[in-house]
């Protein structure tokens, strides 16, 4: 016999048993997946392409200097190396510093086009909403083509020149190291000719890193090219003056690729009308020698020189009133990527206003020594 006692003793042990599964089953850990889960609403088809068209893919495409960023497959194999170089800023290549000046050839990312590389590399790189892939039709609609960023560098960016001029052909060898190749262009006019613009198409944009124009003779500055902006073209009522005969020398920076390559560039010349009055002139100003300018003067681009171990430089006007303006502060400046800084908004100085150009050269030190003595051509009129 047994008593009603009894009977619960032997009950409860079996709802314990089932509790203890339900609650293990409830705590243990969600099953791992094979795969992450998207994290970010950014995709490649939407910002990642608008990114790379307006900043990579000059030199990131088939024909350019560096390896293709213009699909999806081909920047997803790179994201990882696409993010550690953004968030060290080594790419794009722009040295001068945000706040100082602000420039119409400027190749820099914004924090927000940071902000979206990193987090569409993060998020696990989603390409579009989900719904179309490469060239999969949907049975509903007809095949979309695939996105993909698109490099506009077959064509003049200015229209087309007045004047088209060839250089003379380049031999640049298989794997050559980075070297300038220096030539001069018979203009072949006879009169003066005034000039809004220049710009130059590179024959194989695969071994071209850089290109500067300048009169033969006088040395003026006409305008240099790099791959994201390619042409230099005055503000408007100003000119460039061509004297009668001029030649202009084409000082080429090259690297070579994996076979031997002959280049041969164009420069086309645009032709300024009546309404251009005021002709452009260079002021040089060396480091380390404060230069007082003599005349009002309107400076509308800085091309400095660069040297192996340059650190920074700096361009800095002292107005008559004691009133200090930086119009460019740019750090670890570089010989592979030559560039000049082209005013968005050509800056008025007053008659009177002290230059100072200062540049720095790295050490072992905290301190750099300056680099006195170096160049620096201001465009003005």
């Amino acid at each position: 016999m047994s008593d009603g006692r009894g009977t619960a003793r032997r009950v409860m042990p079996a709802w314990c048993a089932v509790a203890c599964l339900l609650a293990a089953w409830m705590l243990a850990p969600a099953r791992v997946l094979t795969h992450g889960t998207l994290t970010t609403t950014v995709l490649f088809d939407r910002e990642i392409v608008r990114i790379l068209n307006a900043h990579c893919v000059t030199c990131h495409s088939d024909g350019g200097p560096s390896f293709p960023l213009s699909t999806y497959d081909q920047t997803w194999r790179r994201s990882q190396a696409i993010r550690t170089t953004v968030l060290r800023r080594h790419m794009p290549p722009w040295p001068a510093v945000a706040g100082y000046g602000r420039f119409a050839n400027d190749n820099s990312l914004t924090l927000r086009e940071t902000q979206f590389l990193v987090s569409w590399v993060e998020g696990l790189g989603p390409r579009n909403s989900g719904t179309v892939f490469l060239n999969v039709p949907d049975v509903k609609s007809a095949p979309r083509e695939e996105v993909r960023a698109m490099a506009h560098t077959n064509h003049w960016q200015v229209g087309q020149p007045d004047l088209v001029r060839p250089l003379e052909p380049a031999r640049v060898e298989a794997g050559q190291s980075q070297r300038t190749i220096r030539s001069v262009l018979d203009v072949g006019s006879p009169v003066e000719l005034r000039l809004r613009a220049i710009e130059f198409q590179p024959g194989d944009r695969r071994v071209v890193r850089a290109a500067t124009f300048t009169v033969e003779g006088t040395g003026q500055w006409l305008g240099s090219w790099t791959p994201w902006y390619g042409y230099a073209s005055v503000p408007d009522g100003a000119m460039y003056r061509l004297p009668p005969r001029a030649r202009i020398v084409a000082e080429i920076q090259y690297a070579g690729v994996e076979a031997p390559v002959t280049d041969r560039g164009t420069l086309g010349l645009f032709l300024a009308d009546a309404s251009a009055t005021k002709p452009v002139t260079d002021l040089v100003l060396h480091a380390g020698k404060p230069t007082r300018i003599a005349r009002d003067t309107t400076v509308w681009a800085l091309k400095p020189d660069i040297v192996a171990g340059m650190t920074s430089i700096e361009v800095r006007a002292r107005r008559p009133d004691g009133g200090v303006e930086i119009l460019l502060f740019a750090k670890d400046v570089s010989l592979d990527w030559p560039t000049p800084f082209v005013l968005k908004q050509p800056t008025l100085l007053r008659r009177g206003t002290q230059l100072s150009f200062i540049a720095h050269r790295g050490a072992s030190s905290s301190i750099p020594p300056l680099l006195d003595g170096l160049r620096l051509t201001v465009a003005r009129y």
